[in-house]
């Protein structure tokens, strides 16, 4: 009887954890998008401090990623983190309109 193997499902030469990885960072992604027009088209302010350090280690994950040869992981937490990033814009440009 054959058995699946969960590394059987990936190209050869692909880590299947980087595909793992990569789904669940852009769930996480599109998750934050509903709150990502509120900051936008309402003027609502998220934490800088939550926003600015959650970009700068979504960005050190994907570079940490790209040294292990893990692209999809790469793009995946890039993604994440410029979603971060736009709420730290977005957040300092309301806090500024506010004032």
């Amino acid at each position: 009887m054959h058995k699946l193997y969960l590394t059987s499902m990936v190209p050869e030469g692909y880590m299947w954890q980087d595909y793992v990885i990569a789904i669940v960072s852009v769930l996480f992604g599109f998750i934050l998008l509903p709150q990502l027009k509120d900051v936008w088209k309402k003027g609502e302010i998220l934490n800088l401090f939550t926003a600015s350090l959650t970009t700068i280690g979504l960005y050190i994950l994907g570079i940490t990623f790209f040294t292990l040869q893990m692209w999809v992981s790469t793009v995946a937490e890039i993604f994440s983190g410029t979603i971060w990033l736009l709420f730290f814009i977005l957040s300092v440009r309301n806090i500024k309109r506010r004032h």
